[in-house]
């Protein structure tokens, strides 16, 4: 082991944040709503109603690879942009990664969007106590056309070294991606992946509305390959979605999530009567 050693490169990555993406094979770059304080931070500048969701999964039904996420996401006037918070835990108490994310995004006319995020970072592990990181995450969203949506990202574009012992750093990621609506029931994704430590991944996803309240959903990913399916519905402002990924080794991890989103009502502001 001493004379065959290799760096590890294990920690830091950016985890999947709502059912609906995860059911769609991770295809996510090109989706807006709340959990793009995760995915794609560009995807905020779209959304114009107040937004909070929680998700939650389990890596390969384990006990010791719980992942939560929470996050909220506040619209402004089109001036002002959207502003999000996340905060995402996993692990379990021998070993934990934490992650608050602080995200701002903003259209620019009615086709463009970018968004970024400051996170803090926070690793801990038993035997060795805790470390704490600050990085940054960026995108963008095209719409050229109300059925096509392009999207970008990267997160940590600069590898930050975490360990100079072992030279174990912060992993760089970069998206791409494509969304395409056929018709206004079927959503097509595909979305290709670069972890500069590792090789290439792609990913794609479809969802198909059968009837007005559920969403049927199916993707697979590659590097390493996995199935994704699972189903979604909305009502009165409540968006529930369950889903499931299938490793062919290690097995299943479900995963379900909760948003809730509103538009605040505007007050009548009477105008004074003239004399």
């Amino acid at each position: 082991m001493c004379v065959f050693s290799a760096n590890a490169f294990a920690g830091g990555e950016n985890f999947t944040a709502g059912a609906r993406a995860a059911s769609m094979g991770d295809a996510s770059i090109t989706l807006s709503d709340v959990f793009s304080t995760t995915t794609n931070q560009a995807g905020l500048g779209f959304m114009n109603e107040i937004a909070f969701g929680i998700y939650s999964d389990r890596k390969f039904i384990s006990a010791k690879t719980n992942n939560f996420n929470a996050a909220v996401a506040v619209p402004f006037s089109p001036k002002i942009g959207t502003f999000g918070l996340s905060v995402n835990y996993y692990g379990y108490s021998l070993y934990n990664e934490t992650k608050v994310g602080l995200a701002y995004a903003r259209k620019f006319g009615e086709k463009f969007s970018m968004g970024i995020q400051f996170d803090y970072m926070r690793f801990f592990i038993f035997e060795n106590g805790q470390k704490n990181i600050f990085t940054l995450e960026a995108g963008f969203q095209y719409r050229p056309w109300k059925v096509l949506t392009f999207g970008a990202h990267i997160y940590n574009p600069i590898p930050y070294k975490m360990d100079k012992v072992f030279n174990e750093r912060l992993p760089t990621i970069v998206k791409l991606g494509l969304g395409y609506e056929p018709s206004p029931k079927v959503l097509l994704a595909i979305e290709y992946q670069q972890n500069i430590y590792h090789k290439p991944q792609f990913k794609g996803g479809i969802e198909y509305r059968p009837i007005k309240y559920l969403n049927l959903r199916a993707g697979v990913q590659t590097t390493p390959f996995s199935v994704s399916f699972g189903l979604g519905t909305a009502v009165k402002g409540f968006r529930l979605d369950a889903g499931t990924s299938y490793h062919p080794v290690l097995g299943f991890t479900p995963q379900l999530s909760l948003m809730y989103g509103f538009v605040p009502k505007k007050k009548n502001i009477e105008k004074p009567t003239q004399p």
